[in-house]
């Protein structure tokens, strides 16, 4: 632990040299404490602490925008001309005419000169995990996600950068001297989130890709339950909540974290809970392409049926009437119970401020057409993205659960690191036969089954798709869910992956890909 200490505090202490540096040379060694007496104060801007990845880049203050602090000259003037557009440079023109120095948002440094003194200052925000990071109110307080969870450690690493250019005695702008800028504080203080923010911007960049507009992606360590990406779409901008709070498909909420009608993806739960509960692998049924139970007819995707299957080939061909069959032969209750073991119906607090919805896992089953739609994730079951990966994860870990969690720990004012997570005990959830024989399922599935288009020759991976009903229409018809979860390398499972994609079509078609796309970038890192 002190050597990983000692190498955060260096690479943090480069971090934040390297930003002096840049500000130092963009200012011609301007940097330094504001001098006594009279002068014009611009604020340049005012820093909270850091929120950093699990390998401590910077997610927060880590890129970097300019302004330029320009004396009323005429060269001055003619340098910012071709900077700034018509309606700014018009209103600021006006102010040095009238003898006032000025501070103007550029793009870059290119204006830096002998009037002009341009400052880097780091932006708050990125466009990426703009869920989980959150944004602050016009107080300048977290309002969500890891900005509220942590707002007393981030607010107490404040730093304040200022620029003075000094007057006369009458008020008069200087000219033979540089602004000087100031910087109060330290802001690499804060939170350290199990969030890696290269895998983050390969999901988000993949899911985009796709289309997606109402959709979320998580990918987990399977061994230790961390959450390595978090997506939610559409996203929004931290300097415009005023706008996601006009649209109609509600941004600001991180589907990640909202329940959902699941589908098909539940089809191993109901698995694992046959081959927990006595019923053999080699159970058979015919699938004719329909079913009916208590008046209630159920239909499977292929309209002529799948013929003889047993439990192999109905999770690869995502067969709804053998489920329906095997459920019923497993038992409601057992089943249920099962999916409680796995995490279904339950909060999970990661934060404060950070939190998923339990869903709705039915109590009790009382019809064969309730069990029925049970068996292939249908009714009344629910659930996020975030329970749906944590229960792949489970079956590519050998049958254990580990709690996810997304908080490592803090950087303190000296720069070191605080390891501040507390794992969770593992919890051997199923039999670990039981999961090696449902991840050789999973297998099949991408292999030869419904999830061919996630196979990729870059690496081994093993998942399920889903198309969820959800009883909504939008224009005349009815909305479906698209899920995918999976896992990677399928020997030896690292990531859980899963992406929802509401009216999304076909998961299969829609995100199957998407999962594809992910797999291989992530491995590409490696």
């Amino acid at each position: 632990m002190k050597k990983r200490a000692a190498t955060v505090f260096f690479l943090l202490a480069v971090m934040f040299a390297g930003l002096g540096a840049r500000v130092l040379n963009l200012s011609n060694g301007a940097l330094a404490v504001a001098s006594s007496g009279t002068g014009v104060r611009f604020d340049i801007a005012s820093l909270r602490g850091t929120i950093y990845d699990c390998n401590l880049k910077p997610l927060t203050n880590a890129e970097f925008r300019y302004k330029a602090i320009a004396k009323p000259t005429q060269k001055a003037l003619a340098a910012l001309e071709k900077e700034l557009d018509a309606e700014t440079f018009l209103a600021v023109k006006e102010k040095m005419l009238a003898g006032e120095a000025v501070c103007v948002e550029v793009d870059s440094d290119a204006c830096n000169g002998q009037d002009i003194t341009v400052v880097a200052y780091p932006r708050r925000y990125t466009p990426y995990a703009c869920h989980i990071i959150g944004y602050c109110g016009y107080d300048g307080s977290g309002v969500s996600g890891a900005e509220k969870s942590f707002d007393s450690l981030l607010a107490s690493g404040n730093c304040e950068i200022t620029a003075r250019i000094g007057t006369d005695a009458n008020g008069r702008v200087l000219l033979g001297e540089k602004a000087e800028v100031q910087s109060e504080g330290e802001c690499e203080s804060g939170v350290v989130l199990t969030i890696d923010a290269d895998i983050q911007k390969i999901v988000e960049d993949a899911l985009d890709a796709s289309g997606a507009e109402r959709a979320a992606a998580m990918v987990i360590d399977v061994e230790t339950g961390a959450i390595k990406a978090c997506v939610s779409r559409p996203l929004f901008s931290q300097y415009d909540v005023a706008s996601a709070l006009d649209n109609p498909d509600s941004p600001l909420i991180n589907r990640a974290f909202l329940p959902f009608s699941v589908g098909s993806v539940f089809k191993p739960v109901v698995a694992a809970s046959a081959l927990e509960n006595g019923v053999d692998s080699s159970f058979s049924y015919v699938c004719t392409g329909s079913v009916n139970h208590n008046g209630v007819t159920f239909k499977c995707h292929k309209k002529d049926g799948h013929g003889e299957l047993d439990m192999r080939g109905a999770l690869a061909n995502s067969c709804n009437t053998y489920f329906i069959a095997l459920a019923l032969e497993t038992g409601a209750e057992n089943i249920i119970a099962t999916a409680e073991s796995f995490g279904y119906g339950k909060e999970t607090v990661l934060a404060d401020s950070i939190k998923s919805k339990s869903g709705n896992l039915p109590e009790t089953v009382d019809s064969d057409a309730a069990a029925a739609n049970l068996s292939f994730g249908q009714g009344e079951l629910t659930a996020t993205p975030l329970q749906i990966c944590v229960m792949t994860a489970a079956i590519a870990n050998g049958g254990y659960y580990v709690e996810p969690y997304i908080v490592e720990g803090e950087v303190g004012s000296d720069g070191a690191f605080i390891k501040k997570s507390s794992y969770s005990e593992r919890r051997q959830i199923i039999d670990p036969e039981t999961a090696k024989q449902l991840q050789s399922f999973l297998e099949t599935v991408v292999e030869e089954g419904s999830g061919k288009r996630a196979k990729t020759e870059a690496v081994t991976c093993a998942g399920k798709t889903a198309t969820a009903q959800t009883g909504k229409s939008e224009g005349g018809e009815e909305i479906y869910n698209a899920w995918f979860a999976g896992y990677f390398p399928a020997e030896e499972p690292q990531y859980a992956v899963v992406i929802l994609k509401e009216n999304g079509g076909e998961g299969a078609i829609s995100c199957a890909p998407v999962f594809k796309e992910i797999a291989e970038n992530i491995t590409d890192l490696k």
